[in-house]
Order: C-alpha cells, then structure tokens, then sequence
C-alpha cells in the first residue's frame, strides 16, 4: 500500500491564541500514523479537531508498513502517535514507544488492559464474512476447520499476516485455539485455499463482488458491506475467535508530546468512544452502551487471546508463515 499524507482541519485567529498561550502545543499539530479505516478516520478526526483545537497531519498505511517507517525513523522526530494498530504488533515493538496511561483510561472494562507501552481504544472480533448469492446457509462454513476443506480451494480471501495486523491475529488465533503443532497443521491446509491480499481491509469486497466466496477479516469492515444491503453475512467461527484490542500507543520520540497525549486522552473519552461505536466498532468503556447490530460479545465463542505470547512469538511466526508461502501448492 503507498503511504500517503492527509491533512485536515485548519486554524482560526481565536485557535492560535490558544495555542501559543500553551508552549508544549505551539506548532498547533499532531501528527499520527494510523492504520484505521477511513471512514472512522472521517468521523474522529474532525470531532478531535473541534475539541482541541489542533490540526491533525495523517500518514496513513497498513500496520506492518507503518511500523517498518517507525523502525527506519527511529531515534528521530517524525510524528507523535501511532493509532488503531494491533495490539500484539505494538507489544512486538515497544522499544518505538514510551509509556503512557490517559486520565480517561479510568473507565476502560476491565476486560481490556493497558500495556506497558501501548494503550487500547476498541475491540475487534475475528470473522467470516460469505457471500450471500453465492453460498446458502447450509454451505457456510462453520469453523476454522470447515476453511481447510480442499473444495473452497481459491475462493477465500484472507490478508497476509506480514503486512496486516488483524491477518496476524487470524494465524496467531488458530495456533493457540488449537496448539502450535495441530495449530500449523490445520493453518498449512486452510493456506492453501487462501488469495492473500495486502490488507484485511479489502477483504469485504472481495466477498461482496463475489471474487471471493470466503473472506476473513474484522467484524466491522464486513458490517459495512451488510448495513449498506451488500451480499455479505458475517459468522463466527464456533471452535473459537478473538475479541482483542485495537491499540494506540505515544512514540518514543514523538515531536508534540503533549498533542499525542492529548489525542490518545480524547479517543477513550466518552463522546470518541461513542463515535467508534456508531463506526461498528466494540467501544472498551463502561459507561457506553452499544447502538451497533455487532454480535455482543456474549454469544459469540471467545478463546483467552495472550496478547503478550502473540507479540513475543512474532518474528518466528512469520518467518514460518513465509517458509510455508513460499512452498504453497
């Protein structure tokens, strides 16, 4: 994916007063990485300019690429926060980031914690999303088990786990749902009917366009396909899936501090985190009720995802996923 920069929002008379009366926020800035999806980056970015005052500066691309950015900056200045990345790809390099908690990290469920290095904003769930024309319910799969099956050959769409955090969670899932070695044993057979894309985020569309008849990705991107009258059904798999936290985290060298902790702060705020519930997205505080047709959490199969194992395990689970790629049949 090319990296892009967007900038929004622009500054009133009244708005840069403010700002140089504040030193830490004279440049008036912030500028944040992000692999979000743009249409909650539409409905965020603008609400968290009106409430402070800022301008946002986005640079905006899958998370694998992003962190690669951060790793070749490293030791320089280039932006202040990373936002809506996998938390187990923040976990796997927290040397980029800098501890930081939010006062409104306060009213989180404590079902989501707050990490050493990086802070969670949302809950995602690991789906299937098939295409309605194509597939009849007696056809859907129904497991992750059901994917291996040798008749769905090239028709399931699923991202690469190198380039795409949620792809990383959907291997990562599978290995400890079932193990490391029935784990790799039954991922092997389900590769080989996967058309890999670069991000998870188009894989909805594949569905819905009927070039796929299968597709594995987030819960939200699939809901917008279904809300909009689309071809598109989103199942969960009932040997298990994933519920994990989408993350953002302050960086290491960020170049407005006060603005990267001022934005991480909004985005735990009430009104922010009722934004992302409108988004179809799994609001994290307490005090939000959802408004959303997502799934609750209550009827869905949930395994105990370990976050930390997933970020630590990384580098060597990729490295396989590519030996096995490159022997795909």
């Amino acid at each position: 994916m090319k990296i892009t920069r967007r900038t929004f929002g622009f500054f009133s008379m009244g708005a840069v007063g403010a700002l140089l009366a504040r030193p830490a926020l004279a440049d008036g800035k912030v500028t944040i990485y992000t692999a979000a999806p743009q249409d909650l980056i539409d409905k965020v970015v603008p609400a968290f300019e009106k409430a402070s005052k800022l301008k946002v500066e986005l640079v905006k691309a899958g998370s694998g690429e992003l962190i690669n950015r951060l790793k070749a900056e490293k030791g320089r200045q280039t932006a202040d926060v990373i936002w809506a990345v996998a938390g187990e790809v923040l976990e796997a390099n927290n040397s980029l980031f800098t501890k930081y908690a939010p006062d409104n990290a306060k009213f989180i469920a404590d079902a989501f914690k707050i990490d050493d290095a990086w802070v969670p904003f949302t809950a995602v769930a690991t789906s299937f999303g098939v295409n309605t024309k194509l597939l009849t319910p007696a056809q859907y799969p129904k497991s992750w088990t059901d994917l291996a099956n040798p008749v769905y050959k090239g028709k399931i769409s699923a991202a690469r786990p190198d380039k795409s955090g949620s792809a990383f969670i959907q291997l990562a899932t599978i290995l400890q749902l079932y193990g490391e070695d029935k784990g790799w044993e039954l991922y092997t057979k389900i590769l080989d009917n996967l058309v890999l894309s670069n991000s998870s985020g188009a894989v909805p569309k594949f569905v819905n366009d009927g070039e796929a008849l299968i597709g594995i990705s987030n819960e939200d991107t699939l809901l917008k396909f279904k809300q909009g009258g689309g071809s598109v059904e989103i199942l969960y798999p009932a040997d298990g899936t994933t519920a994990s936290a989408d993350g953002m985290a302050l960086l290491a060298n960020p170049v407005n501090a006060e603005a990267g902790k001022q934005f991480m702060n909004f985005m735990l705020s009430r009104e922010a985190q009722e934004i992302v519930d409108a988004a179809g997205r799994r609001a994290i505080r307490t005090d939000v009720t959802s408004k959303n047709s997502l799934t609750p959490l209550a009827k869905i199969k949930l395994i105990k995802f370990n976050t930390d194992l997933a970020g630590a395990q990384r580098t060597r689970i990729l490295a396989k996923w590519n030996d096995l790629l490159l022997n795909k049949k």
